[in-house]
């Protein structure tokens, strides 16, 4: 079975907290850093809750790069497409319509998650909010 985690950055402090989400009917959103299921709901004075800021949430793919980093919503690859002409690119990984997706500014690549697992050069090298600067138009 895959890892359901997220990841957000830290309202106060803007470091990465990675963990369980919740969102509140306020539609502010908090990571509890331990996983809620081990203890039940009832004992979540026992966390390290941390709200996030809302647009920078990622879910974890269940993938990870060939350093064997988490692959998150978010992320920015630098990847080597397979097939009969191999290209290079640098690609953003998008949530829609129920799946992980890439884009690399010009296309949408709709890969099912095993279809991503044969991407064996694939390296992540930052993420849209903390490296803007390596996304290209």
């Amino acid at each position: 079975m895959r890892t359901i985690k997220f990841r957000g950055k830290n309202l106060y402090n803007n470091e990465w907290i990675f963990g369980d989400l919740i969102q509140y009917e306020s539609g502010e959103m908090a990571i509890f850093s331990k996983k809620l299921s081990q203890y039940g709901c009832e004992a979540t004075e026992m966390f390290n809750r941390s709200k996030v800021e809302t647009t920078t949430v990622g879910q974890f793919t269940g993938l990870f790069d060939k350093n064997g980093k988490e692959i998150y919503e978010g992320d920015i690859l630098h990847t080597i497409t397979f097939g009969f002409e191999p290209e290079e690119y640098t690609a953003i990984i998008l949530y829609d319509n129920c799946r992980f997706q890439l884009s690399n500014g010009r296309n949408l690549f709709y890969f099912g998650q095993s279809d991503l697992t044969k991407m064996d050069d694939t390296i992540v090298i930052g993420n849209i909010y903390d490296n803007p600067e390596l996304i290209i138009p």
